[in-house]
């Protein structure tokens, strides 16, 4: 576990392309017997000193097996960076603030333990801000590592009416060549075969996919 770094789950999206199975939100599917937040939040809080859930101001919050702050978006429907801000917001004001945090939305319930050992890893090189997974050639913020010292950053970019968080990749870049770590999928695969780990919800197929694999034994490396 590594006390100098936080995780920030965004857990506010309204899931509109599940339907009726949508239910209160992504963060309260379930696969394996359990949420997707719960899911989440326990593998994330072995490898991190706190859990940090953004959620929506009217959103029900499924209880989870380990302890996390839940904050409420200070923006409405404004998006996964918003939440991101928000959350890191909230991080920095703690004293000593973290210097990372890793960034993972609530619907990746097969997120591997190991991917974000990998990620914290890269994160230690010189002059790294952000590790950036990719994954088919998609960039993957919301499983990635940032340094909780770019909320000026993030803030800047959002007061600009940019809420894209790979156009915010790209301005950290331009700023400061190097500091964003790309990793590509076959870096993972090590520990994580099948990638599970960036496999989100969006749609009713994704959902059963994902209900299917959590019900199966792990792939081992």
């Amino acid at each position: 576990m590594r006390l100098d770094t936080v995780a920030i789950v965004p857990a506010g999206g309204a899931a509109r392309r599940l339907g009726r199975r949508a239910g209160a939100g992504k963060a309260a599917l379930a696969a394996g017997g359990l949420t997707f937040l719960d899911r989440v939040c326990t593998t994330l809080a072995a490898e991190v000193g706190r859990v940090i859930v953004v959620a929506g101001p009217t959103t029900v919050v499924p209880a989870v097996r380990v302890p996390v702050d839940v904050i409420r978006d200070s923006r409405q429907g404004a998006g996964p960076l918003a939440a991101v801000r928000d959350g890191l917001a909230h991080a920095a004001a703690s004293a000593p603030p973290p210097r990372l945090a890793v960034l993972c939305s609530c619907d990746v319930p097969l997120l591997v333990p190991a991917v974000v050992g990998v990620l914290l890893e890269r994160a230690d090189g010189p002059d790294v801000r952000w590790v950036l997974p990719s994954v088919d050639g998609h960039p993957q913020p919301l499983v990635s590592v940032i340094a909780v010292d770019l909320l000026p950053e993030i803030e800047n970019h959002l007061a600009h009416g940019n809420a894209s968080l790979r156009d915010l990749a790209a301005a950290i870049e331009r700023r400061w060549p190097g500091a964003v770590c790309r990793v590509n999928a076959d870096d993972l695969r090590g520990v994580d075969p099948a990638l599970d780990s960036f496999c989100d919800v969006d749609t009713p197929a994704d959902l059963e996919a994902v209900a299917r694999r959590a019900s199966q034994p792990p792939h081992r490396a």
